[in-house]
């Protein structure tokens, strides 16, 4: 299955939102959009017969309390599966209506317990070993950032959702190319992820282009846009333009954070997006959907040199130290202060941007080079991911219940968060060409094997921010170093995965 498949059922339901007066496309970026008034409202759904929930009514689970753990990576991504209240604001509104719905439907309470990854001293996959290997029932569905949650499937300790008769995992509420990344085998499905949550969404890479310093140097920014629709965004061109961006500001003759540069980096997560938006694949498949390593060719040897070279060589790049504080704050303020002509992210960092006094846009990470097929937005390991331990006592139920939280969240909450929050709310650019780059983010989710189960892997997924983070180019012998390394803990994953009965 193609990656840009990940999304495409979700374009049919963009057809249907009242935000936009027409929001067609595919995954080419060749869309249409023509914008007109906007309101800040949650879209209407026009065509109930176009989006039809598959869980028939009349199911009634007697007032049932469903027990959900919500394990995010920032305590701040909490609301993407519920909150208290009603607010007026359009995206917490399509959460909370989401639950009361769901509630509604099933007669049930859905009793959420809220837990986040990053500086909370809190390991979920800890509790969640505890508890199930105790043969304790502490939760019936479980909400956890897929680099956390997804070596736990080793200890055989979670359901297999393949087959289960509410799931209908083929319908585009779910993300089927993530769900297949994170399997091995046609028959074994235990982790999901899909319009479940928003969190996926959240966490898919991009480029915000500071639109002050783009018209001071070069010419209109609708340019910059055709270069992107027309496929010729790539590494070489984001590098060519970081070069002719360095200004010496404080005019000390040295390279230091006072100065302008073209891109602010750093050598941890940022990498991985540029490796996995420029095609670069640690795994691929064979004819019985087992992965196998194949990071080690041509392309990802040249397009080591490359991100070396950028990072390393290029006067317009700057290696912040990698931490949340460059990422949150140091990086944002250079952006703001028109010290950066790009700033890499994510989809949730416009929320940091929402202040800011210059305008900016929103493009993909860079292709490889213009013969890659289509840009490429890889969903962060820290995406949330659902899935149901072993103990669970209400598997019909919590799969009724995951499966309309999914419905609903295509129907309902990705339009209000991706259409008005995302498109009109933090965007400060609502032309149609920028529009359709948005949409070629959104549909053009990636992501690997390796990249998920990484620490399970020897660290084979992350292998390129190892080498940046090292100031070291020579990926193959890098990678000679750990080859048996890899080999042996894919074999082991492997004969461990096939084997679970559960």
């Amino acid at each position: 299955m193609k990656t840009k498949a990940v999304f495409s059922g979700f374009l049919a339901l963009l057809t249907l939102t009242s935000v936009m007066a027409s929001c067609g496309g595919d995954t080419t970026g060749e869309s249409q959009v023509t914008t007109g008034s906007v309101e800040t409202e949650a879209p209407a759904v026009e065509t109930e017969e176009t989006l039809k929930s598959l869980i028939p009514d009349g199911l009634d689970f007697g007032g049932e309390e469903i027990r959900i753990l919500s394990s995010s990576y920032f305590e701040t991504d909490a609301f993407t599966m519920h909150v208290d209240e009603a607010t007026g604001d359009v995206v917490n509104d399509a959460v909370y209506n989401r639950n009361l719905a769901l509630e509604s439907k099933f007669n049930v309470k859905l009793a959420y317990t809220d837990q986040y990854q990053n500086g909370s001293g809190v390991d979920s996959a800890v509790q969640i070993r505890k508890f199930v290997t105790a043969g304790s029932d502490d939760y019936d569905i479980l909400f956890g950032c897929q680099y956390n949650l997804a070596p736990l499937v080793l200890d055989n300790i979670m359901l297999n959702l393949e087959g289960q008769e509410y799931l209908h995992l083929d319908q585009p509420w779910w993300y089927q190319n993530h769900i297949e990344e994170m399997s091995i085998g046609h028959d074994k499905t235990y982790f999901v992820t899909g319009d479940i949550t928003l969190n996926v969404l959240r966490n898919m890479g991009c480029l915000y282009v500071n639109k002050h310093l783009y018209t001071q140097n070069y010419e209109s920014v609708d340019e910059m846009y055709q270069e992107v629709l027309d496929g010729k965004w790539t590494f070489d061109r984001l590098a060519e333009t970081c070069t002719e961006m360095y200004r010496d500001i404080n005019g000390d003759g040295a390279f230091d954070d006072d100065d302008q540069y073209g891109i602010g980096v750093i050598t941890a997560n940022l990498t991985d997006h540029f490796t996995y938006a420029a095609g670069i694949r640690a795994t691929t498949r064979d004819e019985n959907n087992i992965p196998m390593l194949t990071m080690n060719n041509e392309q990802t040897v040249n397009h080591t040199q490359k991100l070396y070279s950028l990072y390393y060589e290029n006067p317009g790049v700057r290696v912040f130290p990698a931490d949340y504080n460059s990422l949150d704050i140091v990086m944002p303020g250079k952006f703001n202060e028109n010290e950066l002509l790009y700033l890499p992210g994510w989809f949730y960092t416009s929320e940091l941007l929402r202040n800011m006094d210059v305008d900016y846009a929103v493009i993909p990470f860079p292709k490889y080079d213009e013969s890659q097929e289509t840009y490429l937005s890889l969903a962060h390991d820290i995406s949330v991911t659902a899935c149901l331990p072993t103990t669970c006592s209400k598997v019909e139920q919590v799969t009724a219940i995951m499966e309309e939280m999914a419905f609903l969240g295509y129907r309902d909450v990705l339009p209000a968060y991706y259409e008005v929050a995302i498109k009109i709310k933090y965007n400060r650019d609502s032309t149609d060409a920028a529009m359709q780059i948005l949409d070629i983010i959104h549909d053009n989710c990636t992501t690997d094997f390796a990249f998920i189960y990484n620490y399970a892997l020897g660290g084979v997924g992350l292998i390129e921010r190892d080498l940046m983070g090292g100031k070291k180019a020579d990926f193959a012998s890098f990678y000679a170093k750990k080859e048996k390394t890899y080999t042996k803990k894919l074999n082991e994953l492997i004969e461990v995965f096939t084997s679970i009965d559960s």
